[in-house]
């Protein structure tokens, strides 16, 4: 048996829904009543309590596996989702980083001149922003760490500011009026974490579920063992097996009937073929 070939996963998942309401309709437990709001069946048609063995396995099987295509289908769409909204684009990424390292050069500069003024009696005194300095920005490194490659960075950074949470070292800032400088410089740092990865889960594109092929794979043969088995259940010998049967196979008609208009429609909007012959660069038509 060959299925459409303009088959695509939505058109499977749909009538995987479709024939479970059909089969939803056509059994009935044992003495159970027909409920107000049961689809109607077609004339001819008896409620069943069970599906025909040979019916009922192949269509467990086609139930599963549609469930397993639709189940891949949602997962590949919420990471797609979450990939376009939660990773930070290059533009984002040099963004941050050229606010980072100008956030850097202007405590850098505070903190030297913090650093450069004579002893006045104040506190704090020039020798703790000295000190500041010296942990911040030791020679001969410098300000150098912040044109170093991301993580290496990010590594300088993060110890940078764990040493700027300190006690001694926010006594420096607040006495020097660098508090300023130091909210304007975390909010930075926190900016350029977010946007290369180290303070968020950022996706990639090889974080994502992309190759769906076993499972549209087995959900078509799949499909196609269980309309064989239901064609082969209709036999005029059997009272009800052929209006079951055209019964359950009545959505996959319809969908084979639809792909097949679909198609007409689209080779009749093709143009018209040239009566020119046409050749290749070899010579050859």
């Amino acid at each position: 048996m060959v299925l459409p070939p303009e088959l695509v996963a939505d058109d499977v998942i749909g009538l995987r829904d479709q024939m479970s309401a059909r089969i939803a309709a056509v059994l009935r437990p044992k003495g159970g009543k027909r409920k107000e709001g049961d689809a109607a069946l077609p004339r001819g048609l008896e409620p069943i309590a069970a599906l025909p063995p040979h019916i009922d396995r192949p269509w467990k099987r086609f139930d599963a596996a549609a469930t397993e295509l639709q189940g891949f289908r949602d997962l590949r769409a919420s990471a797609q989702a979450d990939q376009r909204h939660a990773a930070p684009t290059e533009a984002e990424r040099s963004a941050a980083n050229t606010d980072s390292d100008d956030r850097w050069r202007a405590f850098e500069q505070w903190n030297g001149g913090a650093a450069g003024l004579s002893p006045d009696g104040k506190t704090p005194s020039p020798s703790e922003a000295r000190w500041l300095y010296g942990q911040l920005f030791p020679a001969p490194e410098g300000l150098r760490f912040i044109t170093r490659r991301p993580r290496v960075q990010w590594a300088a950074m993060v110890q940078r500011m764990k040493m700027l949470e300190e006690e001694r070292a926010q006594a420096v800032i607040e006495g020097f009026g660098g508090t300023r400088h130091y909210q304007q410089l975390v909010s930075a740092h926190a900016r350029f974490g977010e946007a290369y990865g180290f303070t968020n889960v950022v996706l990639t594109k090889e974080g994502a579920p992309t190759d769906g092929r076993p499972q549209w794979s087995a959900a078509r043969d799949a499909l196609r063992s269980l309309i064989q088995k239901i064609e082969n259940h209709a036999d005029p010998e059997i009272p009800g097996s052929e209006t079951l049967a055209a019964f359950l196979l009545a959505p996959y008609v319809e969908m084979v009937d639809d792909l097949a208009r679909s198609r007409r429609k689209a080779s009749a909007k093709k143009p018209e073929a040239s009566t020119a012959p046409s050749f290749e660069a070899g010579g050859t038509p």
